[in-house]
């Protein structure tokens, strides 16, 4: 009989301050995400020089973005963009991903010669 009272004592304080009581605070659900919506020119490089160009057109101009770019060379990588003109780009596969202020993303590969 006596560890029954132990474990009924221990259960109360394990409800009474358990963080998932029921009175808990709610916890927001996560909001959708539009899809960002954007389209792009590439100006490839010429004469084997780092001049190759991403200009980044998006439909709702009046959101600010950051863009992050990652190439296989590190020293191509280049974070926290926020303009939409990523200039003095080497020939090479690149990942581009876009992040809207409320955390939405895409992800866009590509190719400049």
């Amino acid at each position: 009989m006596v560890g029954f009272k132990y474990l009924t004592c221990s259960l109360f304080v394990f409800a009474a301050w358990s963080p998932l009581r029921m009175d808990s605070l709610p916890v927001e659900p996560v909001k959708p995400c539009d899809e960002i919506q954007v389209s792009y020119k590439i100006k490839n490089t010429s004469a084997s020089l780092a001049n190759g160009e991403i200009e980044l057109k998006f439909k709702d101009n009046k959101q600010s973005y950051t863009s992050f770019l990652f190439c296989g060379d590190n020293k191509n990588n280049r974070l926290d963009i926020k303009e939409t003109k990523i200039t003095e780009l080497n020939a090479g596969d690149y990942n581009l991903i876009i992040r809207s202020k409320e955390g939405c993303t895409k992800h866009l590969t590509i190719r400049i010669k």
